[in-house]
């Protein structure tokens, strides 16, 4: 996996990651003659294959269209010997500040969107990527609606598995998925109007960013990508806990603006910010505080558009 002439030195443990194991690797090529680093990332089970492979997809294809705003992706695979145990291996960048200052980082998530093309024009991704641990439906889908909507229910099966059932949410979904959905997210491909699927890191909170320290650029990490409308990252910058604040909003959608109809921006917002917390709720199960946000937001909309 790594370049012909390439001998591991050192492995020690590098950063924190409550899924997975995290190492820096020191390697020696004898052919550039040169020590080289590398960022190591494992996991195990079917499970541990999703995330390092998803990452990798992830990482490759936001490398392929802003190289510049992400370590480079080397490879992902199976430890020969350790069945069942899954690696992703990327360039080692040294980072610094998180987040990032708002106006370069907005300006290189703007590109990341404009520029990352759906290679069918539909919703979705070519393969399975997982938010945490959490795999998400990333099935091709022809119009956003139906791609959100699909992935919200595979959401909400996986937070029954993790917290058992909630009569709250079973109640508040019924009128989420027939009014408040539809009302949200059908007009913007209604009356003429299309949304590109823009290429989306997918997991946009600032403990996913910072600045690389030699370049001085911001970086992302730990993407979990597919193609969807770009005000779905947004969404991962409403909770405070992201440190993502309305500085940051408004720099991003002074760049590319905001989808139409206008008005709706901060419900759609409202929308997309409760899939992230349900994400929450899964990863953190038993824990009540995401979950109690779910009910909130989803309530505050149902109340809005039933």
């Amino acid at each position: 996996m790594l370049p012909q002439g390439t001998t591991v030195l050192d492995a020690v443990s590098y950063g924190t990651s409550l899924w997975s194991r995290t190492a820096k690797l020191t390697t020696r090529n004898s052919e550039a003659d040169e020590t080289i680093y590398y960022f190591l990332k494992c996991a195990t089970g079917d499970n541990g294959m999703l995330m390092m492979s998803g990452e990798y997809e992830s990482m490759s294809t936001i490398y392929s269209v802003i190289p510049t705003f992400c370590p480079k992706p080397i490879a992902w695979g199976e430890y020969k010997g350790k069945p069942a145990t899954y690696f992703f291996i990327c360039q080692f960048v040294e980072m610094g500040q998180s987040p990032p200052p708002a106006e370069q980082f907005c300006t290189s998530v703007a590109s990341m969107h404009t520029n990352g093309t759906s290679p069918n024009g539909k919703f979705g991704f070519h393969t399975t990527t997982c938010n945490g641990n959490v795999p998400q439906d990333n099935s091709w889908c022809d119009s956003w609606e139906e791609f959100f909507a699909a992935g919200f229910r595979h959401m909400l099966n996986l937070y029954k598995v993790a917290n058992g059932e909630d009569e709250e949410i079973s109640a508040q979904s019924v009128p989420f998925f027939a009014k408040v959905i539809p009302r949200l997210l059908g007009p913007l491909e209604a009356e003429g109007r299309r949304i590109k699927p823009a290429l989306l890191h997918g997991d946009l909170w600032y403990g996913n960013t910072a600045v690389a320290v030699e370049a001085g650029v911001p970086m992302v990490f730990d993407a979990c990508s597919f193609y969807g409308h770009n005000e779905y990252e947004l969404g991962n910058w409403r909770p405070a806990r992201n440190k993502f604040n309305r500085k940051y909003v408004s720099t991003y959608t002074n760049i590319v603006g905001r989808s139409e109809p206008v008005e709706d921006f901060d419900d759609r917002n409202i929308l997309y910010s409760i899939r992230f917390n349900l994400h929450a709720s899964i990863l953190f199960p038993g824990s009540t505080r995401y979950r109690n946000m779910v009910v909130k937001d989803m309530t505050t909309l149902v109340t809005k558009f039933e």
